[in-house]
């Protein structure tokens, strides 16, 4: 698995997150990360540092809101942490991949865990969506 792949696999995995949490606001700090990640790649301290790092790009993206982040020697804590409405509107469009279904919203709330191939897809899926529209708006 590349380091993009495990990055858009984070991403999916923070977003069902987020979905199961509706609007309301969530803690995230270190034990949350290794409960979010069940798929791990190197060390505790590299998981951490993926996490906190996805966390940050979701918030420059505008896809989350944080109401604060605390960083401190070995740890951080991002509060209030919840989707925007752009969070929403993306969660909410139709993906072209049919592993994802009608929405990422339905496919997350309509099962269980699921595969990390499909968590993968999502972020994936989330990361081209940005882009485009990043790219529309300079174009």
């Amino acid at each position: 698995m590349s380091t993009m792949e495990y990055h858009y696999q984070t991403i999916g995995r923070i977003l069902s997150h987020l979905i199961n949490a509706g609007l309301s606001r969530v803690d995230f700090d270190e034990s949350d990360a290794m409960d979010v990640m069940t798929h791990r790649i190197g060390d505790e301290e590299a998981v951490l540092r993926t996490f906190a790092d996805v966390l940050h790009w979701m918030n420059d993206e505008g896809l989350i809101r944080v109401r604060s982040i605390q960083e401190y020697e070995g740890g951080y804590a991002f509060n209030g942490v919840q989707l925007t409405a752009k969070g929403v509107s993306v969660v909410q469009t139709k993906p072209n991949d049919p592993d994802l279904g009608e929405s990422i919203e339905k496919k997350v709330s309509d099962k269980g865990e699921l595969d990390a191939s499909v968590y993968t897809k999502i972020g994936s899926f989330v990361g081209g969506l940005i882009g485009g529209a990043a790219q529309a708006m300079s174009g």
